[in-house]
């Protein structure tokens, strides 16, 4: 650890007991129990302050549970030869896709579909993930999901303009822990998270033509024939008409199959972006954590099948993410162009939000998107989230990206930059870090204390860039080991704040998470 941050720890230590010490008062059972509670307030800073790492983790992998060409156990390896502590896991949780023609689209219809959790067994998964991390200790496995909330359909078939929408347009679901987290996902053509209902009957109805087939079969109808030496007379069945009504019956029941509607239909252009919050507040709601993945990416792509032609195709959509709320993050940091995290931009934008009060903070995360080596140019390993805890389990990771205590690295195959320290120090106040906030008197002024370094010890050419609520507030090009301290002068008093960093070099970048400050 740092030893200026072991020691504003330790000064952390002295003020907190001096302040509860000064206010014990006289009577005698009142200060056993006072010394008790600055007793216990001394072991856990002491605890959180000697424990306290940085663990490097990789945040959206896919394994041989999907579309990935590594084992758990593969995995595994390779992150313990590279020294990295946890693994997010982001299997797809329903690869498959379908198009229907209209009225029958579940009889007439052509799907394709990818290795997937809903194929394979989310039971399955969760299991061998829990015997992966029992079996050792060093690289935790936490398991999750990618999520299409809604992709659909638009144009036609035969005249070839058939487009298919939004299919990478996806949410991560990280930390879910039961079968039924996955299986209950309001998802498109996730029929398990369908409810029966009034639609069910109607669903179910064409079984009603059965009775009139059986009917129409063991009817008799007479029939006379007439010639000019005798007249015949005999019986007949209906036979085609009953066969008629059976096989419509079979055929819509078919159709209508499995007689609940999926949460999101695939034919729903004007959706919006509905689905979208509703697989967010799912992921909340049973303890996951949820992530617009990658909003910045872009895809399109054309498939030709037979003599028909349809294009798949996902825009940008940084926008979306200012029209959604209860999101815990994002991708920040991931091998593309992403002028959403520039001064300013989109992610500015949001935490300005949340500072006044509108939404819930959106931190930034990075992004790896891999599926295996070489696969669009990716290297296992090379863009990492950052986590400062103080333990190493589920719970305290997915604390840690729910609370912005993390920061965003993308580094080379060879080295990599370290954020050694990145806080706000305020007089008589412990320092602020990531995702905390800090008040300060309106005769205080913030200092802000950064300090990074390279994994070699080599020393490595950066521009720093302090940004203040979206504006470049400082930048200073350097080298590695790089330290500043720097004051903000120019705060004004009343009025609340953030500061977040970016440090960019040649194959290297670190975007960190705010701190936030309040001048009273």
């Amino acid at each position: 650890m740092d030893p200026r941050i072991a020691q504003i720890q330790d000064d952390r230590k002295v003020r907190r007991a001096e302040r509860i010490f000064s206010v014990i008062p006289p009577s005698l059972v009142m200060r056993i129990a006072w010394i008790s509670l600055a007793i216990a307030c001394l072991t856990s800073t002491t605890s959180a302050g000697t424990t306290l790492q940085q663990i490097p983790t990789v945040l959206h992998v896919h394994t041989t549970w999907s579309t990935g060409s590594l084992s758990l156990d593969d995995l595994v390896a390779r992150c313990r030869k590279l020294g990295i502590g946890a693994v997010f896991l982001t299997e797809n949780h329903l690869q498959s896709f379908e198009y229907g023609l209209f009225p029958l689209r579940g009889l007439l219809r052509y799907r394709i579909q990818f290795p997937s959790l809903a194929k394979k067994g989310t039971a399955n998964f969760l299991r061998a993930v829990a015997e992966v991390n029992a079996k050792q200790k060093d690289v935790l496995i936490i398991p999750g999901a990618e999520i299409i909330p809604h992709y659909y359909w638009i144009g036609s078939l035969f005249q070839n303009t058939l487009t298919m929408y939004n299919a990478q347009k996806n949410i991560l679901a990280l930390g879910l822990s039961r079968s039924a987290d996955y299986e209950e996902m309001p998802a498109t053509g996730n029929y398990g998270a369908a409810r029966w209902g009034l639609e069910t009957i109607w669903l179910l109805s064409p079984a009603v033509l059965i009775i009139p087939g059986i009917i129409l079969l063991r009817t008799k109808r007479p029939q006379v024939i007439r010639t000019r030496s005798f007249i015949v007379r005999r019986e007949r069945r209906l036979i085609w008409l009953g066969l008629a009504c059976l096989g419509l019956a079979i055929a819509l029941l078919i159709n209508n199959y499995p007689f609940r509607r999926a949460p999101q239909s695939m034919y729903d252009s004007k959706a919006g972006l509905r689905p979208y919050q509703e697989v967010i507040d799912f992921i909340s709601s049973r303890g996951g954590v949820a992530v617009w993945s990658m909003p910045e990416a872009i895809d399109y792509q054309t498939y030709n099948i037979w003599k028909f032609r349809a294009t798949i195709r996902t825009d940008k959509y940084p926008s979306d993410l200012l029209n959604t709320d209860r999101f815990a993050a994002f991708g920040g940091l991931y091998e593309d162009t992403r002028p959403f995290v520039d001064p300013g931009q989109g992610w500015d934008r949001l935490l300005r939000d949340y500072v006044e009060g509108f939404r819930t903070a959106a931190w930034a995360v990075a992004e790896s998107g891999y599926h295996y080596e070489g696969h669009a140019g990716k290297r296992f390993g090379e863009i990492q989230t950052v986590l400062l805890t103080d333990r190493k389990d589920p719970a305290t990771l997915l604390s840690a990206l729910r609370s912005g205590r993390a920061y965003c690295l993308q580094r080379n195959e060879k080295e990599g930059l370290i954020l050694e320290r990145f806080q706000i120090v305020a007089p008589g106040k412990d320092a602020a870090e990531a995702g905390s906030e800090v008040v300060f008197r309106s005769a205080d002024r913030p200092e802000l204390h950064i300090a990074v370094a390279s994994s070699t010890g080599q020393p490595v050419p950066i521009e720093v860039r302090l940004i203040r609520s979206g504006t470049v507030v400082h930048a200073i090009q350097g080298k590695t080991p790089f330290t500043l301290q720097w004051t903000d002068t120019s705060l004004p008093p009343k009025s609340r704040h953030l500061y977040r960093l970016q440090v960019r070099g040649s194959g290297h970048e670190i975007l960190s998470n705010p701190i936030f400050v309040r001048a009273t």
